[in-house]
């Protein structure tokens, strides 16, 4: 394909069961004008054969050893060749409009370099969860980026020039922070947006979910990271013994599974049952994790105003935060 205006791009690793559902959400989209770049990063189940049971000339899959999801998506953009670059992850969904959407308003703003939108988490099999609101302008965005990611790295469009411009993800880390430290990069090269609708959907699995709860040594070097656009020998070796020591506990990504579900219905769904089968499962799996016992005993003993109020005045700090390991 010659002259597409977008690319979209995927990298994935052991994508099933999802992976077609999430191609066929991008084949589908009402905007054509695109090439769809897969890189699968080392899979050792059947993702290639379900990538290749698609027959669609816009597909471009690019095979290799596992590198990493940083070197994997550089290696796939490199291989692009659209002005704006789409990124989708491989158990997520695209909204039928989302690219059109997103196209249209680069185009109609070429002071801007990237734009997001809205996204609706879903669980494991597809259920709606909530929706997830992030700052709209330019304005509020680059406030609320100092302190937390205010992007979901799956729904972002952006330009390929700037990210040519600040020399793609920043692969010594590899995972955890590098969509948050592209995303902050990117945002020095122009203005940024997110569109008010949902272009999304946010699947969150018990396989792919780490906690992000992190002690302050991990949110300084994350600060540090994002802003500075690289990391110290240091800074890096520190992240990644914190991280080590989180996946040294068993059943550590089914238990955040579970609080995570957990919390999402008692502070978005407020639904008491669910929380509470939740929350016990994730104790049953990690019977050490003091915050799910503060949200069972919420649970127990408050009424829904006076959660909803806690909300409110805690958030976007209340409890833990979550990034997919993929992110």
């Amino acid at each position: 394909m010659t002259n597409v205006p977008v690319s979209v791009v995927m990298s994935v690793k052991n994508g099933l069961p999802y992976i077609g559902e999430t191609i066929q959400s991008v084949l589908k989209q009402s905007f054509s004008a695109f090439e769809f770049v897969i890189i699968d990063d080392g899979s050792t189940d059947k993702t290639i054969d379900a990538i290749k049971a698609f027959h669609d000339p816009r597909i471009k899959l690019i095979t290799q050893e596992n590198t990493g999801v940083a070197t994997a998506k550089n290696r796939a953009i490199m291989a692009s060749i659209g002005k704006y670059i789409a990124i989708i992850d491989a158990d997520d969904i695209c909204l039928p409009n989302r690219l059109e959407q997103q196209y249209n308003f680069l185009e109609a703003h070429p002071d801007h370099v990237l734009v997001g939108g809205f996204v609706d988490i879903i669980d494991k099999d597809g259920n709606y969860l909530y929706t997830e609101k992030k700052p709209i302008e330019d304005q509020d965005i680059r406030k609320h980026q100092d302190q937390r990611n205010p992007w979901s790295h799956s729904s972002v469009m952006f330009s390929r020039e700037a990210f040519d411009a600040v020399g793609g993800y920043y692969e010594p880390v590899q995972q955890y922070i590098v969509d948050y430290m592209l995303l902050y990069q990117l945002s020095k090269q122009g203005k940024v947006h997110q569109l008010p609708q949902v272009v999304v959907q946010y699947r969150i699995v018990p396989t792919a979910l780490s906690a992000k709860a992190n002690p302050k040594e991990f949110d300084e070097i994350t600060h540090r990271a994002i802003r500075a656009g690289k990391m110290s020998e240091a800074d890096l070796a520190a992240m990644l013994r914190i991280k080590q020591k989180e996946k040294s506990t068993a059943n550590f990504k089914k238990s955040m599974y579970h609080l995570y579900l957990g919390r999402s219905f008692i502070f978005h769904r407020f639904n008491r049952q669910k929380a509470q089968e939740h929350l016990k499962a994730c104790l049953s799996l990690n019977p050490s994790l003091k915050v799910a016992r503060y949200y069972l005993w919420m649970t127990r003993l408050l009424p829904a105003s006076l959660i909803k109020l806690i909300y409110r005045l805690l958030s976007p700090n209340a409890g833990l935060t979550y990034v997919r390991d993929n992110d």
